[in-house]
């Protein structure tokens, strides 16, 4: 059976809008609405506009039969299965008291057709999205034409009084004559469909009000903005309705009487029950602008779901509702490494223990688990209450085993071969179930994966999933099944042996336990699924693709009842396990760190390099954590995410429940804020944070912290710590300063050491020597200072980070600056000048294709690659670049850092520590995003384990809005609760941390290693390279070893050409020859090193679109000349 899915995005699905409360007893108005009858049948609708009109194939509605669909009792029926079933939902939390009007008579009375609201086809060059426009217009006439009969009638439900009870709240129904087009077409789906004037149920909010026809004068408006002319931009929001109990009506339901046609017999308990969900405040789930099911029928919110059991037995809501709602308690676990644990889920609906897990994922998504049975009792079976569709009250229990429901509910059997009709099919109106869970189709655990950030962005739309468009495509949804199988198919498009679109509904094999049976033919043997694991197409990563090592296994129960089942989609058998109580454990690997509080939410936004450590003056061998927020608060836990004392001070945030209740964040505070945070670093002991307009020590000897403060008059950049002295740049009265401060007495006795003649953005200690001209600064004003000033070769306006190494290992310092618009540079100290080594551009900020004018994360330098040099590692525009002494990227590099959706917006350091175990610092990328990313020194990314789940995505309308994340290393825990170094991320208001659990336990100590942003907790951005091990000495030797050039096609008539000789060189030519042999270009380069040698900014604009052989000729010291060729392309 194949239902018209992708009818629901077209009216009103992306606009639904949750409505405002919660209730305890939702009243039920329902209205009932006949049309004007059609004397003539109109073949493009069901029926003649009356109930009860549809005369073709009318015996074969059995439940809800035809004849009494137009009497108050009929529909009381329908509204009891309605109240049983959320009695059962809400754990007893929410009655619907069903009232029926007209309460004598028959139905109010409409003055047109049905056809006249629901029109089939173009006018004459009208444009489609008119079409759209004109039937949603058509559709909130008739919306308006029936609430106007019914309150303007003598029998006005409008004007009963309202509940005095605050728990008591109204709505209202309309119920009109004619089908549902939602099963046109009956058993043989959309190629049968021949009544497109057929409406759809359709929930009505204050969204939808706004395509009320322009006629209609007593609609109720709000502001939304202002009008080209100046006026008011009014949108419609509801009606107002003189003489009412409610003064606006902003919300009304919608449904069919039936929903059965062409023979087919579909029940309508499911769009009543997905109804009055949509009015207490439930989301759609189902994909509202492509019109699939996202969750099948494992939730009634998905049309799927409501449609289960042909429409008669609609699925409870999905764990993620029934805890939004505050319909069942949530029981949260955080396993660690050797430790799982082990939960007994009871079967959702009984409230016979715990029904829902939550496995935290990141700081904003997680994983619920459940335990869905089809039938609540040991034996497998299901009671089905039976009552006549007329007055009387008589009911009637049908107990089947589970496996055969659907000889309840089905209209034929045995159809493998030829269908045959089921003469056991049940007959009146179903009023009750004793499983409201019978119309799955399989029994088992689900595991959802729920992502926090996107459902706080889509349920004020009263949504939960949908199509994102060119930018979040399919990519991000609230609420996904993982599918134990591996084989993602719900939600996906396929197309049958017809060339129809065609989906999944969800099986057996999506929940565990299950085991799928091969045909009789087949060789094939298949396990138990038992488990979904970190890795594989089954897996617990976060929503994109963040390793979080969490593993869940569940083995199949004692006792438990065989289902066999079928994977319609895919044409297995499969067997699934009944059990009321399913034991999941849930695990997680070695990475976690033993005992420890995270993830924390701190409450504040961390700022970029927003945390130190100290020592532990309680604890040897362990550290705290300083972690400093934007606004320039000082927090500290312990290494293990633990306080030292209690908190003096709390902020609230919203959490996303129904009625958005307010939770308290504590905040451990070192003292109170001394204004905006400009940077912080630690000798070890104490801590230094700068701000506006203060230097403050804070120190934890007892501790205990106590805080010390000295006046700043405007702080531009720092604080650095190198031998006991503090320094830090600011502005004083319009002229410049880097000052010391002592760190021992801390008493503001201080004279500036220099004056630089711009503002100072940053700074580095360059040597291990107390000379003050060791101190290496960079000015807003693209000025590089040493002993000596540089104007630097960047772009205007660009931002800059600076460090500092040896970086040829010939015991000079070289200063490093890295700008925020893609200028990279090299400067030595020479006699009377600083001297340039050499001025690179690449991609990052305005360089690249991000759209962003800077991108400032810092500078990380370390040997990477084990030759014995330090190379520069910075990031930029979805780049990872290492550069090698002479400025050029390294052998693998620059490297993509995601080949699906480019990652940018990098403010925060990369560090560089080994985390595979192989002695050699990786490069750790941090992420707005939320994750970090590794690579190897070769370019290669790491896959074990990465990327990590250290933070929280959230899609921003803006890039000035991106929240960097910051991550540092640091043996911060006793090697008695983990071994080897801790990795700290701070992203938004969270914290985690995580074992690095490949790594070597002395990693972080490694000398070619740069674990923490600026060189280490005192920010001196300095790199030891004398420390590394000795180069390896490689012999001259007169070769061309590489040459390329690149972009290639060269396009925008800018190019590079990049190459190797094995010794040095006098000098370098590159010519390039066009077809006929002619050198139509020609540069030179002088002083030519051993190594890697690069042409920059080969200006070939004038040449033409062709392929040309570029020539290089190289002229060694030793009087030798090599040369090499190349084919290029050149695109005009």
């Amino acid at each position: 059976m194949k239902l018209n899915a992708k009818i629901f995005a077209l009216v009103f699905g992306l606009f639904s809008l949750a409505t405002t409360f919660a209730a305890d007893t939702l009243q039920v108005f329902a209205i009932r609405v006949e049309f004007a009858e059609e004397k003539t049948d109109n073949s493009l609708t069901t029926g003649t506009g009356l109930f009860d009109s549809d005369k073709a194939k009318k015996d074969a509605y059995s439940l809800d039969p035809q004849g009494v669909r137009n009497s108050a009792p009929y529909w009381r029926k329908h509204f009891e299965f309605a109240n049983a079933y959320f009695n059962k939902a809400s754990n007893g939390n929410v009655v619907i008291d069903a009232h029926i009007y007209p309460k004598e008579s028959s139905a109010y009375k409409l003055k047109k057709q049905i056809i006249d609201y629901n029109r089939t086809s173009k006018m004459k060059g009208e444009k489609t999205a008119e079409f759209d426009d004109a039937r949603s217009r058509d559709y909130l006439q008739f919306i308006y034409d029936a609430v106007m009969a019914a309150h303007e009638s003598g029998d006005s439900p409008f004007k009963e009084p309202l509940s005095k009870n605050p728990n008591t709240k109204r709505a209202y129904m309309i119920i009109h004559a004619g089908a549902s087009r939602l099963v046109d077409g009956g058993s043989m789906g959309t190629r049968g469909a021949d009544t497109p004037g057929d409406f759809m149920d359709v929930y009505i909010d204050k969204s939808a009000w706004q395509y009320l026809p322009d006629s209609i004068k007593n609609a109720a408006f709000h502001k939304e903005g202002k009008k080209a002319n100046g006026k008011d931009s009014l949108v419609a929001e509801g009606l107002i309705l003189k003489g009412a109990a409610v003064d606006t009506l902003k919300s009304i339901m919608v449904t069919s009487e039936t929903a059965s046609q062409d023979g087919l017999n579909w029940g309508v308990n499911g769009i009543i029950v997905n109804q009055i969900a949509r009015e207490l405040g439930l989301p759609n789930t189902y994909d509202v602008v492509k019109g699939i099911s996202r969750l099948g029928y494992y939730d009634v919110m998905d049309f799927a779901g409501y449609n289960a059991g042909n429409g008669f037995l609609p699925s409870l809501p999905a764990a993620w509702e029934r805890a939004y709602m505050g319909w069942t308690p949530v029981k949260e676990v955080r396993p660690v490494a050797g430790k799982p644990v082990t939960v007994e889920i009871s079967a959702a609906g009984t409230g016979s223990g715990t029904e829902i897990v939550k496995v935290p994922l990141s700081a904003s998504e997680y994983l619920l688990i459940e335990n869905r049975q089809r039938s609540w009792n040991k034996e497998g079976e299901v009671s089905v209450s039976l009552s006549g569709a007329g007055e009387s009250s008589d009911t009637t229990i049908k107990t089947v085993p589970v496996d055969s429901l659907h000889l309840v509910f089905e209209d034929s059997v045995d159809c493998a071969k030829k269908c045959k009709a089921n003469k056991k099919k049940a007959k009146g109106v179903i009023v009750d179930i004793s499983s409201y869970d019978a119309g799955l189709p399989a029994s088992g655990i689900v595991v959802w994966r729920v992502n926090d950030w996107y459902l706080r962005e889509t349920l004020e739309y009263g949504i939960a999933n949908f199509w994102g468009g060119d930018t979040l495509r399919d990519h991000q949804f609230g609420i996904a099944m993982v599918e134990a199988d591996g084989i993602l198919s719900i939600g996906k498009t396929f197309k049958n042996a017809l060339g129809e679109d065609t989906y999944d509904y969800g099986s057996g094999t999506d929940l565990l336990p299950h085991l799928r049976k091969p045909g009789k033919d087949s060789k094939q043997k298949f396990d138990t699924v038992k488990t979904i694991g970190s890795t594989g197409y089954a897996n617990t990563m976060t929503t994109q693709g963040g390793y979080t090592g969490i593993k869940i296994a569940v083995n199949v129960p004692k006792g438990a009842r065989v289902e066999k089942t079928s994977n319609s989609f895919m044409g297995d058998s499969v067997v699934n396990f009944g059990a009321q109580k399913i034991s999941v454990t849930i695990s997680i690997d070695d990475g976690s760190i033993d005992g420890a509080e995270f993830p924390r939410n701190i409450g504040l936004a961390s700022a970029v390099r927003g945390a130190v450590f100290v020592d532990d003056p309680e604890k040897d061998g362990e550290k705290l954590l300083v972690v400093g927020a934007m606004d320039g608060t000082l927090q500290v836990f312990n290494a293990m995410g633990d306080t030292l004392f209690p908190a003096d001070t709390v902020i609230k945030q919203k959490t996303l429940t129904r009625n958005s209740a307010e939770r308290e964040v504590p905040l451990y505070r070192v003292g109170a804020s001394y204004g905006p945070l400009v940077g912080m670093a630690s000798d070890g002991k104490d801590v230094y944070s700068l701000h506006t307009k203060k230097l403050v020590k804070t120190s934890f000897a007892g501790g205990f912290p106590v805080q010390q403060e000295i006046d700043i008059d405007s702080a531009t950049a720092g604080p650095l710590v190198y031998d006991g002295k503090i320094m830090v740049a600011d502005k004083t009265e319009g002229r410049n300063f880097v000052w010391t401060f002592s760190g021992a007495s801390f008493d503001g006795k201080s004279a500036p050491i220099r004056e630089i003649p711009a503002p100072v953005v940053d700074m580095v200690k360059c040597s291990r020597t107390d000379d003050a001209f060791a101190l290496a600064v960079v000015t807003a004003e693209n000025f590089v200072y040493k002993k000596y000033g540089k104007k630097l070769d960047g772009v205007s306006g660009e931002r800059w980070k600076i460090a500092c190494t040896d970086l040829d290992r010939d015991g000079s310092d070289d200063v490093i600056v890295v700008g925020s618009r893609g200028t990279v540079a090299a400067y030595v100290e020479g006699e009377m000048e600083l001297k340039a080594l050499w001025t690179k551009s690449y991609k990052r900020g305005a360089a690249g294709t991000s759209g962003l004018k800077d991108e400032t994360s810092g500078i990380a330098i370390g040997d990477i690659n084990g030759d014995g040099y330090p190379e520069i590692v910075f990031l930029g525009d979805n780049l990872v670049y290492a550069l090698d002494r002479s400025g050029l990227p390294i052998a693998g590099f620059p490297v993509k850092i995601s080949r699906g959706a480019p990652v940018y917006g990098f403010f925060s350091d990369p560090i560089l520590v080994d985390v595979n175990g192989d002695d050699m610092p990786e490069i750790l990328v941090p992420s707005s995003d939320g994750l970090v990313y590794a690579f190897t020194g070769k370019g290669k990314q790491v896959t074990d384990g990465f990327p990590l789940a250290a933070g929280s995505y959230e899609d921003m309308d803006s890039t000035s809005v991106i929240q960097p994340m910051s991550i540092f290393v640091a043996n911060a825990v006793s090697d008695k609760k983990s071994k080897g170094p801790e990795l700290y991320a701070l992203h938004r208001d969270g914290v985690t941390a995580f074992r690095l659990r490949k790594a070597s336990s002395d990693a972080a100590e490694s000398d070619a290693a740069w674990t923490l942003p600026a060189g280490g907790n005192e920010r001196t951005g300095y790199f030891d390279a004398s420390k590394l091990a000795d180069v390896k000495k490689v012999s001259s030797k007169d070769e061309i070893s590489e040459f390329f050039m690149f972009p290639n096609p060269v396009r925008g008539g800018k190019a590079k050409a990049r190459f190797e000789v094995g010794a040095d060189a006098k000098n370098a030519t590159i010519e390039l020859y066009d077809i006929t042999g002619l050198c139509v270009f020609k540069a030179k380069m002088s002083d030519v090193k051993q190594g890697r040698n690069q042409f920059e900014n080969l200006d070939l604009k004038d040449l033409g679109s062709d392929v040309y052989t570029a020539r290089l000729k190289v002229k060694f010291e030793s009087g030798k000349t090599k040369q090499k060729l190349y084919r290029v392309g050149v695109v005009k």
